[in-house]
């Protein structure tokens, strides 16, 4: 059996499974993706989780003087 459930609050999922006459004893694959805008852009993020901080450590190996052609934003 295949069901999407759509913007279900975390705490009204057991609820919600039950109404829909799924036993709490049957297995789920459960998928989580939360739909709420944490107003943080992904780079501020990714700045804040320090998966990227050994890369303070690496040398600049390009500058703009490497550049084929120039592009203006």
């Amino acid at each position: 059996m295949r069901q999407v459930l759509n913007d279900i609050e975390a705490g009204k999922l057991a609820e919600e499974l039950k109404r829909r006459g799924i036993a709490p004893e049957q297995r789920v694959r459960v998928v989580v993706e939360s739909i709420e805008d944490n107003g943080l852009p992904i780079t501020a993020i990714n700045a804040a989780g320090g998966a990227f901080d050994w890369l303070r450590d690496e040398p600049d190996l390009y500058s703009d003087a490497d550049l084929a052609e120039r592009y203006r934003a």
